[in-house]
């Protein structure tokens, strides 16, 4: 691992040698606030241990109303758009395409399978985007970033609409999924390969029209989570951080009231949240010398911004 050090410093390898080099820097961004009670308490903890710099809020679930906290704090505040869990906030008459017979979002498979089939309307796309951006605008959030649950942004049938309105809303940033390493299975997979060429080109997309986007993306989300096996990763990811911006994606969170929309991955929040808020953790933080930021502190010195 090569030595880090701030970016004003100086690394005096050998006598009479000195090389400048950038400290890493990484936003480390908790998802889904507003999902439950307990996963929102977990990100607010986090946040104020100074683990979290970084929360995406889902302004259409009903605890997303508890932002009195995140808003209030050091934390930058991000909008999550949701179009698979809960209620529209729209008229549900007026997203028909959205929503199945109880007036609910389609589970992801039913809403690609629609999109697939031209079923899918993008005018209703727009209007439940814009108005999940709007909640938290007139909540008194000021959004320095965009992503979705789910990672629906990654199509490109949902990326137009959230490019629009982000640009209408002055929202900065948005989270593009350059992996920090490229995972060399997908080569034998045609499928996941054409996906690992178009995500870089999207990246591109958004830069050129002038958003920002960190250089590399990684996260904590695995199926199945175990306490050391959450430590060993976040040694890893920390202890050979990629020049340049990492975001760090993680979904911490409490058992209790409002599981039901966890969907299959429940226990593994409250595993996110334990190796998070560690010692253990702590020490390899330290150890990484990395510069914890928010997306509303990168400026284009620290973010790749505009068309290359």
């Amino acid at each position: 691992m090569s030595k880090l050090i701030t970016a004003a410093g100086a690394d005096r390898g050998h006598p009479g040698e000195t090389r400048f080099v950038k400290k890493r820097k990484v936003i480390i961004n908790a998802d889904d606030f507003g999902i439950s009670m307990g996963v929102n308490r977990a990100i607010i903890e986090l946040i104020s241990a100074g683990v979290v710099t970084s929360a995406s809020a889902m302004a259409n679930m009903p605890d997303c109303k508890d932002l009195r906290e995140l808003k209030n704090g050091p934390a930058g505040t991000g909008v999550h758009i949701n179009l698979t869990v809960g209620s529209p906030l729209s008229d549900r008459a007026m997203v028909r395409s959205l929503v199945n017979g109880s007036g609910r979002f389609l589970k992801l498979p039913g809403l690609l399978e629609r999109m697939r089939r031209g079923q899918l309307s993008a005018e209703e796309v727009e209007l439940e985007m814009t108005s999940q951006v709007v909640r938290l605008v007139d909540m008194g959030v000021r959004p320095d970033h965009i992503n979705s649950h789910e990672s629906i942004l990654k199509y490109p049938f949902f990326m137009e609409a959230a490019k629009k309105i982000a640009g209408e809303y002055g929202i900065p940033a948005v989270r593009t999924y350059t992996p920090r390493k490229f995972d060399i299975s997908r080569l034998l997979h045609p499928r996941k390969l054409a996906i690992s060429l178009y995500l870089p080109y999207q990246k591109y997309l958004w830069k050129k029209s002038g958003f920002r986007v960190t250089d590399k993306k990684d996260s904590l989300l695995k199926p199945g989570l175990q306490y050391h096996d959450g430590i060993r990763y976040l040694a890893e990811v920390f202890g050979d951080l990629p020049e340049g911006v990492l975001e760090f994606a993680v979904h911490p969170g409490y058992r209790g009231d409002g599981d039901e929309a966890l969907e299959g991955y429940a226990d593994e929040r409250e595993v996110e949240l334990s190796a998070l808020s560690s010692n253990e953790f702590r020490k390899i933080l330290k150890q990484s010398g990395a510069e914890l930021i928010r997306f509303s502190d990168a400026t284009k010195d620290f973010l790749e911004r505009g068309a290359a």
